[in-house]
């Protein structure tokens, strides 16, 4: 009983500790994706500038040089760890992610309609 008073709060804590990592990084992976789905919305897009500045936000810059979109995205969290206030503290997450921007794709006109022939494999 007293190994078991003495190993457990350190145990408590340690779960603790590494449950808000987790949080902390299952954010970034999710701002990772959002700058990946921005930038590929932007390199796909017929008029690429309209579809930036329509993503464009306090926390979202998108820049288009060189034949080539990047999209940097910050955002702010708070650690909290479950019972330990006085130990919140606030981290600033941010994802970069560059994409080439792709040429629009012009079809002839036999390619399209009823007169596609689609064969499987």
């Amino acid at each position: 009983m007293v190994e078991l008073a003495l190993v457990l709060p350190l145990l408590a804590i340690f779960t603790v500790v590494i449950a808000q990592f987790t949080l902390v990084a299952r954010d970034q992976l999710a701002l990772w994706q959002s700058a990946r789905d921005i930038s590929r919305r932007v390199a796909v897009a017929s008029d690429p500038y309209a579809e930036a500045r329509q993503h464009r936000s306090p926390q979202t810059s998108i820049d288009i040089t060189d034949g080539a979109v990047t999209v940097d995205i910050s955002r702010r969290t708070s650690l909290t760890f479950a019972g330990f206030g006085f130990l919140r503290r606030s981290v600033t997450l941010n994802a970069q992610v560059s994409m080439a921007l792709e040429p629009q794709v012009a079809f002839s006109s036999d390619a399209g309609g009823d007169n596609f022939d689609a064969r499987g494999p």
